[in-house]
């Protein structure tokens, strides 16, 4: 499975789980000092971005799971 970054860039996805987490982790660090601040808030959107698409890729897989297992 795959995602595309806000680069435009594929990136593969081998654990979901363990990749939520991760960028759950990125999007909150941030260098100290003002002088950081825009590398900061472009990080921050970057791993946003990513974290969303990772859970939405975790619901797309458990409603398809959920709709396998349906009668």
């Amino acid at each position: 499975m795959h995602i595309i970054d806000l680069h435009g860039k594929k990136i593969e996805v081998v654990n979901l789980q363990l990749a939520i987490l991760q960028a759950d982790d990125y999007r909150h660090y941030q260098l100290g000092g003002s002088a950081y601040a825009e590398f900061n808030r472009k990080q921050h959107v970057y791993w946003e971005d990513f974290y969303i698409k990772l859970l939405l890729l975790e619901n797309e897989l458990n409603t398809t799971d959920n709709q396998k297992t349906q009668p």
